[in-house]
């Protein structure tokens, strides 16, 4: 029987950025092919390494020195992920509200939730604009607070031990898949969320079995 509801932050409790990045990064002229060469490998990895990006989202680097380590990117990048800019993608981050209401209803009706999300600490302040009310999740884990980031199993244990639940009793919702994957290997259930109100459907299935 599930009794937990894990989401991710961006992409899930939030609106999908991935075409803010894109239009924005058109409307300063960046370079968008060695963009993507230089940012899709670090914030959709299949592994949790020790590239310059994965550490950033450990918390063992700060974002200015993982903008640094860009080299002919780092300007391109610097506009779309510092909070200084005025191009900064968070500027544009809003909750999903179908998502959050979801969450709010889970909580009410006596289901356990939680987040669990990679993370940078300077997008933190956008990223809490973005989740207007904390207070309906029982646990929160962010990987530049606990030092690693998904899908090492270790986001999701720690989750799972928090609520003291076993895997097989939680549901873990991701817009990316190796994170997805990540959570199934850790014995979670797991929702791929690429339409929001169809995710929303998946849990509500998991949640009558």
């Amino acid at each position: 029987m599930v009794k937990a509801v894990l989401f991710d932050v961006a992409g899930v409790l939030t609106e999908s950025y991935g075409h803010i990045i894109l239009e924005t990064a058109v409307a300063i002229d960046a370079n968008i092919d060695l963009l993507a060469e230089v940012l899709i490998p670090v914030f959709l990895g299949e592994e949790d390494t020790d590239e310059m990006g994965h550490k950033l989202e450990r918390g063992e680097v700060t974002l200015d020195e993982f903008l640094q380590s860009l080299g002919p990117v780092e300007e391109d990048a610097r506009s779309l992920l510092h909070p200084d800019s005025p191009h900064f993608f968070g500027h544009s981050f809003s909750p999903n509200r179908d998502m959050m209401d979801f969450a709010g209803q889970l909580s009410s009706s006596g289901y356990m939730t939680g987040i669990v999300s990679n993370s940078v600490k300077e997008w933190m302040p956008a990223w809490e604009t973005a989740i207007p009310d904390r207070s309906i999740f029982d646990t929160v884990i962010l990987s530049s607070e606990v030092g690693f980031r998904k899908p090492n199993q270790a986001m999701y244990a720690l989750a799972l031990e928090r609520l003291g639940i076993a895997p097989g009793e939680a549901v873990f919702l991701d817009d990316f898949e190796p994170m997805v994957k990540g959570a199934i290997h850790a014995g979670l259930h797991a929702v791929h969320v690429a339409d929001h109100a169809e995710a929303i459907k998946q849990v509500q299935e998991l949640l009558k079995s």
